[in-house]
């Protein structure tokens, strides 16, 4: 009887102190909010392989898309904080859709909480070789004299708040046609069914070397490391205070086992100092971050209150 007594205690709790102390035991799920061949895809299956290797198990990359990344991120906010599924995210889900929709499934600063920065790279103005635009100076002086379609990949993106910041501040005709994720946009683009794009620099680069897409501008404050030659939005007149970026975080379910996210934290950020993964990352113009929770934190808060502003001014709404 004792002994039945013992087996069926460690049948309750055996997982959950096994989970904290020799975890993982089972495959993590990576859940990545938008389709595969976008940024926050390309970055999440390289640090998978990695974190994999590292701990013996399997890392699974699995894309749910939708509503501006929140079907992914609320996954991971509503599920079980076991340490079976986390988290890689953008700005949209984490730091920019809650000034948005009012009524969000989840709070992120509450639900979700933040491992580590893992890396940020600028969007990119792309276009078709056929638009008639060299540079971002002549994309203004075509855009205010006509509407000028461009691909993004949601609306209330970071990519989307883009497109109308330069409208608002420009006074140009951007017209925004939102697509399922970044790789679909570029796409399309690629194609020549839209003649620009706003994305993100790991879905474009093959195709801007390839010269199937021509860059106009990066748009953070300084030129990307990685492709310096493209030159930065804020390099041209108007555009001084420019600087968007696109950034990949690693987020896990609130009450979490601190053991596990330490342990998560730990090798994400040796994986992010491995010459492999940082050449990866470089490919996709990507420059590898890897802070501390806190400061992941304090930096989720600022993107936060930079989108709230820039919601303000632009008057963007989502239906």
């Amino acid at each position: 009887m004792v002994r039945a007594f013992m087996v069926g205690l460690s049948l309750l709790f055996g997982p959950a102190t096994a989970s904290a102390g020799e975890w993982p035991q089972r495959p993590v799920r990576l859940i990545v909010p938008y389709p595969a061949g976008g940024g926050v895809d390309l970055v999440a299956r390289a640090l998978a392989q990695k974190l994999g290797d590292a701990f013996g198990q399997r890392f699974v990359v699995e894309n749910k898309t939708g509503a501006a990344g929140m079907i992914g991120a609320q996954v991971v906010a509503k599920g079980e904080a076991d340490g079976e599924t986390f988290l890689i995210a953008s700005s949209a889900e984490i730091a920019l859709d809650q000034n948005l929709y009012p009524n969000m499934s989840y709070d992120p600063l509450i639900d979700l909480t933040p491992v580590t920065l893992l890396a940020w790279t600028p969007l990119v103005l792309a276009a078709h070789p056929t638009l008639e635009a060299a540079d971002a100076a002549e994309l203004v002086r075509l855009a205010r004299s006509r509407p000028v379609n461009f691909a993004h990949p949601g609306i209330g993106s970071a990519h989307h708040l883009t497109g109308e910041y330069i409208n608002r501040v420009q006074g140009t005709q951007l017209m925004p046609v939102p697509y399922r994720g970044a790789a679909p946009a570029v796409a399309d683009t690629v194609a020549g069914q839209v003649k620009l794009t706003i994305s993100g620099m790991p879905p474009t680069v093959q195709f801007l070397q390839a010269g199937t897409l021509k860059a106009l501008a990066v748009t953070s404050r300084q030129r990307s490391p990685a492709l310096p030659t493209i030159p930065a939005l804020a390099e041209t007149a108007g555009f001084e205070d420019f600087d968007f970026t696109n950034w990949f975080g690693l987020l896990a379910r609130t009450g979490t086992p601190q053991p596990i996210l330490d342990r998560l934290a730990k090798a994400t950020l040796a994986a992010l100092q491995e010459p492999q993964l940082r050449e990866v990352l470089k490919t996709q113009a990507a420059e590898v971050v890897g802070n501390t929770p806190a400061e992941f934190r304090d930096f989720i808060r600022a993107e936060s209150a930079k989108y709230a502003r820039i919601i303000q001014l632009t008057g963007v709404k989502v239906k």
